[in-house]
């Protein structure tokens, strides 16, 4: 301990002079070499050396680990690190000339002025001189609003976002409204989501005929290409329709309606249901959050609206990322129990429960 002590204090002392070429990582043996965490990184600046680059991570609330390159000096701030039961030394992978390190193993002092520095999220500390400091900000966003702070000439349109609510997972959003002082987030999906209402009715399944009565005019399709989302929980705000296309009719998202057939005693009919609703995430980061259901977690649907309505089927692929809703009545609206909320796309596209 007390030749890693005096090998931090010989290097603190000849802070201003670090090479990668001076720099002995030998020594200090909590490094892993030749690895480096992927994937997690918040922002990467260039450092003169190992000390250098521990001492940018200590000065950045967010760091908890860092990848250094000892031949580029290219310094990695990780927002996660290895911990008990998450994140371990099988995540790391090989990486020429990097080593990986747990800011926790190194000494406050070495950040100076910044030591023990209270900064808030999203900011590090910035050294004016050898005994004061100042607070500044990455650009990091963490929203659009951020983001028009940061540039006020931002227009609408794709940015990526780190949320902080979901362990800093970064996330491309659409912001709308970036000329006014309370811009928006939607989620853009690559796949339009849609809804059909059919036009056709089969009241008692004894033969298909035009809609009637109190259905009339109430038959259409429902196309949302965006969907505003609440960043700091990502739950979906159902009746936004900024982005959503209607043929005759308006439908909140993820809802499914017809008017086909009679469903007596919660029985579904010999013809079925005609309503769709297909929630369709590929490619966009997020999966649905799905509600425990053994054995897979499962948002569940209910009758809101209707005569003889029914939920006939909720179905989804292993990931969540597509749920496909079919419901009818006569007619019969279903829409989901409680808030639809998204989760983190998991790493390497397994869904994990």
């Amino acid at each position: 301990m007390f030749y890693l002590a005096f090998v931090v204090f010989f290097l603190l002392f000849r802070f201003n002079s670090l090479t990668n070429m001076c720099m002995r990582d030998g020594h200090f043996s909590f490094l892993h070499h030749d690895l480096k965490l992927p994937g997690k990184d918040i922002v990467h600046v260039t450092a003169e050396g190992l000390v250098t680059c521990a001492r940018t991570c200590l000065t950045t609330h967010m760091c908890k680990s860092l990848n250094f390159n000892t031949n580029t000096g290219r310094c990695e701030l990780n927002y996660a690190t290895l911990t008990p039961g998450g994140l371990n030394v099988t995540h790391l992978i090989a990486a020429a000339d990097f080593v990986f390190s747990d800011i926790t193993h190194w000494p406050q002092k070495i950040g100076g002025a910044c030591a023990n520095h209270r900064c808030p999220f999203n900011t590090y500390c910035k050294l004016r001189d050898a005994n004061e400091s100042v607070c500044s900000q990455y650009v990091v966003p963490t929203s659009c609003a951020e983001i028009k702070e940061c540039d006020p000439s931002s227009t609408d349109g794709e940015y990526w976002i780190r949320l902080p609510n979901f362990d800093l997972y970064r996330t491309r959003l659409y912001c709308h409204n970036m000329t006014t002082d309370n811009p928006s987030e939607y989620l853009t999906l690559p796949t339009p989501n849609y809804g059909v209402f059919p036009d056709v009715s089969n009241k008692n399944c004894q033969g298909e005929g035009p809609l009637e009565g109190n259905c009339v005019g109430r038959s259409g399709e429902t196309f949302y290409n965006k969907i505003r989302v609440v960043i700091e929980t990502m739950v979906i705000i159902r009746n936004d329709s900024t982005y959503a296309v209607f043929t005759n009719r308006e439908s909140d998202y993820a809802t499914a309606a017809d008017c086909y057939s009679i469903h007596n005693n919660n029985v579904i009919s010999s013809c079925g249901t005609r309503g769709t609703f297909t929630i369709n995430l590929t490619d966009t980061g997020w999966v649905k959050k799905l509600i425990l259901m053994h054995p897979y977690f499962q948002q569940t649907w209910q009758v809101t609206v209707g005569w003889g309505a029914i939920v006939e089927s909720v179905t989804h692929n292993n990931s969540g990322s597509i749920v496909h809703i079919k419901c009818g009545g006569h007619s019969g609206t279903c829409e989901p129990v409680g808030p639809l909320l998204l989760k983190p796309y998991p790493e390497g596209g397994t869904y994990v429960t």
